[in-house]
């Protein structure tokens, strides 16, 4: 058996769990006070049956693996030999890491290098010019250079490559560390880094990875990365993850361009900003900060190329389901970090007042355009248009056609129909991280669908039977809802025991088994004695009602769009028709 699997079926989430912090029973699942943010009311959740944590503040979840390795602050392999001893299975190494020697070698490579660099910057003369532009003209303090361990590769051939080779580092082990290259002419090899400022690049266990180096020298290009490795992956890596982790998870992350508005703005205290590294922002680095956070905020440049940038973030951040902000460099600032040096104060105002993603997209592009003649409407719509009509949720909708409509003087049934011409079949949902920080009593507010599912997945076999009769898949707006709740009534429909959530769950495809699993770990038993049938029966009612009518209102508002091009057809019997389906369907609404 594989040693993960075989951990797992040894050791219980909730006694691992129960070694580092007091749970809780709450229900069938147990919870207790988060250890990963700020929390004062117990909203980390944990399932005996599903094996699985998550809190519904700060959003961190997984299994025991992950949570040793979050708590603790190790990488896989130290929490899996950890595991492994507490549960009396043997790992050897390498089954899990047959590259681990070579990966070792270069994390050792790298922090010598790392010690190289940064003794030239600060002690060294020939690192001198170096420590006047981050000190002089980027207004860098020696305690940042420090916390950052910035360095200075020397503007020579190999004084790096000779420096390991005195140090005993295998001229084949550079090489894949890449730190340098084989000369393109004649025998031999030189430095890949020299006559730039060093950044080390540091994962989130604090080793560095790699490098990126600034040019003093005016050469091309004007930064230069390390190639990819064995432990360096560009698409992945997040620079300034390992110092901001912590600020993230309390207060959502900031995304800037480069590593100086990083710097600048963790020297002002502003400890939650991160950027990429020698990549566009790819969906793999939003995958692995949605690990510590649902909220982002982009702070990019505010010329075209910025503006361009944050459009294609905030894309491929809604993809992830992220909630997504944007702050507005003022415009007569180049960047974040220009920003901090000639008004911190303003700085700190402009990170702390962003504006929805929506806001931005309307503000930029009112700015391009002259929204006073008919070719600039036309160039506005032509813009807006394919990005508001992504918008699923029926508020913003109204709300930004509103908007639109006011701003260009036209109808408000012309932009929405424009929009309902775009929209996206796909309903790509991201309302379950609004409800998070809720009272869990109070999420049926604000998502019924969801709630209603978590009360069906927690109650008796009889009574979801009872409520799959009395539900249609329609009655689900939600596409995910939808699919959980049809493969709910097909698994469901032989079975005469109560629900296995475990079993259940595997039915299920990758996206609606995490949301199943979320809505299983909701603390519904704070406000629900699901011990008392009729209480839970009352519950479900209610919200099948409500269900009920939200689909009355769907459907009226989609008739009433085809009533009118009916009639504008002259089409009698259609008219007839439609006007019939609206009356039964009002009927719902009484």
């Amino acid at each position: 058996m594989d040693p993960v699997d075989e951990i797992k079926q040894k050791l219980d989430i909730v006694d691992v769990i129960g070694t580092y912090l007091p749970v809780k029973k709450a229900g069938r699942n147990y919870k207790a006070v988060c250890p990963f943010h700020d929390d004062h009311d117990p909203s980390l959740m944990i399932s005996p049956d599903l094996q699985i944590y998550k809190c519904f503040a700060c959003g961190v979840s997984g299994d025991i693996f992950n949570f040793v390795q979050e708590f603790e602050g190790i990488d896989f392999y130290p929490a899996l030999q950890q595991l492994g001893e507490r549960a009396g299975v043997k790992i050897e190494q390498q089954e899990y890491d047959p590259a681990n020697t070579l990966k070792k070698k270069i994390y050792e490579t790298n922090q010598e290098a790392a010690k190289f660099y940064h003794f030239l910057l600060l002690k060294h003369k020939a690192g001198k010019k170096a420590l006047k532009y981050l000190t002089e003209s980027r207004g860098l303090k020696e305690t940042t250079i420090k916390n950052f361990y910035l360095g200075y590769a020397p503007n020579s051939w190999d004084k790096l490559y000779k420096y390991l080779q005195k140090k005993k580092h295998k001229t084949e082990d550079l090489l894949k560390a890449g730190i340098i290259v084989k000369k393109r002419s004649g025998e031999g090899y030189i430095d890949k880094f020299r006559g730039r400022v060093m950044f080390p690049l540091k994962n989130i266990s604090g080793k560095i990875v790699g490098f990126s180096g600034r040019t003093i020298f005016d050469k091309e290009p004007k930064y230069l990365n390390s190639p990819e490795t064995p432990v360096f992956h560009k698409s992945w890596f997040l620079y300034g993850l390992d110092e901001a982790r912590l600020e993230i998870k309390k207060s959502g992350a900031v995304f800037v361009e480069g590593q100086m508005d990083v710097l600048s703005a963790h020297q002002e205290k502003i400890k939650n900003v991160i950027c990429v590294s020698g990549t566009s922002l790819t969906s793999n680095q939003l995958e692995l900060l949605s690990r510590y956070t649902d909220k982002v905020t982009f702070c990019f440049d505010s010329d075209d190329a910025g503006v361009k940038a944050s459009y294609r973030a905030v894309s491929l951040a809604e993809k992830q389901n992220l909630n997504v902000n944007l702050a507005v460099i003022p415009e007569k600032y180049e960047d974040l970090d220009d920003l901090i040096r000639k008004d911190s104060d303003l700085a700190k105002k402009t990170l702390g007042n962003p504006v929805s993603a929506y806001d931005y997209y309307l503000v930029t592009t009112f700015k391009k355009h002259n929204k006073e003649t008919a070719l600039g409407k036309k160039k506005i719509l032509e813009e807006l248009v394919p990005l508001f009509s992504k918008i699923t949720n029926p508020v913003l909708i109204d709300h930004y056609a509103k908007e639109i409509a006011a701003e260009l003087d036209l109808t408000e049934e012309t932009v929405f129909s424009m929009f309902k011409k775009g929209t996206a079949q796909s309903y790509e949902s991201a309302v379950y991280s609004e409800s998070k920080e809720k009272e869990y009593f109070a999420i049926y507010k604000s998502d019924p669908e969801a709630y209603f599912l978590a009360l069906l997945l927690k109650t008796e076999i009889d009574t979801i039977n009872y409520f799959a009769d009395k539900m249609r898949n329609s009655d689900f707006d939600n596409e995910l809802n939808r699919n959980i709740f049809e493969n709910l009534k097909e698994y469901i429909s032989d079975r005469k025991t109560d629900l296995n959530i475990k079993t259940f769950v595997k039915t299920l495809d990758e996206r609606s088994a995490e949301l199943a699993s979320e809505l299983y770990l909701w603390d519904l038993e704070r406000n629900i004695n699901f011990d008392e049938k009729t209480e839970v029966i009352r519950e479900l009612e209610k919200i099948k009602e409500r269900l009920k009518k939200e689909y009355a209102k769907r459907k009226i508002k989609e008739l009433t769009q085809e009533l009118k091009l009916a009639e504008k057809e002259k089409n009698t019997e259609e008219v007839e028709k439609i006007v019939k389906k609206v009356k039964n369907l009002s009927e719902d609404l009484k």
